[in-house]
């Protein structure tokens, strides 16, 4: 295909077309590491918790805090459609990407009165959001948490105080089912490990065990730490699931024969999650870039005369 353009001009051509490309690629190697710094992901993990005092219900809710970044801006106020209960708190991550925060275990707790409710079934969810200021003002409302509960036939007794040592939050990923969860390691003790989830119909249980060395230590350093671990329960049919997560202490020291053990596992948490069924599979956004590439090779292509099959 002979296009009438002089060599000189193809060289020329050619070399505007090179240069686009530079440009076009320098542009996206910047998009890609301007967007890497992201906020940091901060697990909340938000419990609840239903009860009622003199026939009013009311459910009490706890937020794990861990770091001297995060503060409680807001609790918020439930907001009730039908026998739904929906309330959103907010954090502030004050935290940078130069900055350094303190490691702060908190544990926030707040009860939400409910009131008198006509007997049945509700369900009350808590999203926790995370604003980041320094981010250009990012929200993240990731960290989630549902319970079901039956009003005027429960047991009438006052929500019971949240473990602040253990939190497990549900999570599901591409219609896999996962549980995340934290525990709190306190001074002188270390990780042994988390066992596998053991399924048993709907219902799931694990153990996780920390020993404490501090008879066997000369000095301990007093600072709580957090250790993580995240559950692949698979895909579930539809259903309600739950889960309980054991905490087991394991005490060592000397003895008259040598060193004894003793272990501590009445330490448990227990949350319940539904699982809605198969999600709909969401489309891949398409690849805008990589069609620019091609139009620009195709036109040089034919600008160069050669032939494209």
């Amino acid at each position: 295909m002979n296009l009438g353009v002089t060599r000189r001009a193809r060289v020329i051509l050619l070399g505007s077309v090179l240069l686009l490309l530079s440009i076009s690629s320098f542009a996206i190697l910047r998009g890609l590491s301007s967007s890497s710094a992201s906020p940091p992901v901060s697990r909340l993990m938000p419990t609840l918790n239903y009860g009622e005092v003199n026939g009013n219900s009311q459910v009490n809710a706890s937020i794990m805090l861990g770091n001297g970044c995060l503060h409680l801006t807001s609790w918020g106020s439930a907001v009730q459609s039908g026998n739904s209960f929906l309330v959103v708190a907010t954090v502030t991550d004050v935290a940078g990407p130069d900055s350094a925060c303190t490691l702060e275990v908190r544990v926030l707790q707040n009860t939400y009165k409910l009131d008198l409710l006509v007997q049945g079934s509700y369900i009350f969810a808590l999203s926790a959001c995370i604003v980041f200021p320094q981010y250009g003002g990012v929200v993240d409302c990731g960290n989630k948490a549902s319970i079901l509960f039956q009003a005027g036939i429960s047991n009438p007794r006052p929500p019971p105080l949240t473990n602040d040592r253990i939190r497990l939050e549900y999570q599901e990923i591409n219609g896999i089912a996962f549980v995340n969860a934290t525990i709190v390691v306190p001074p002188c003790y270390r990780m042994r490990g988390w066992s596998d989830a053991s399924q048993s119909g709907n219902s799931f249980k694990s153990n996780v065990t920390i020993v404490d060395d501090s008879r066997l230590m000369i000095a301990c350093i007093a600072i709580d730490t957090l250790a993580h671990n995240s559950y692949n329960l698979g895909h579930l049919a539809q259903g309600l699931y739950s889960f309980t997560l054991n905490l087991c202490k394991v005490f060592i020291g000397w003895g008259i024969t040598g060193t004894n053990t003793s272990t501590d596992c009445s330490s448990t948490l227990t949350i319940f999650f539904m699982v809605p069924g198969t999600p709909t599979p969401q489309p891949s956004p398409p690849n805008y870039w990589f069609r620019i590439f091609a139009i620009i090779i195709i036109l040089l292509l034919r600008l160069l005369g050669i032939p494209i099959v």
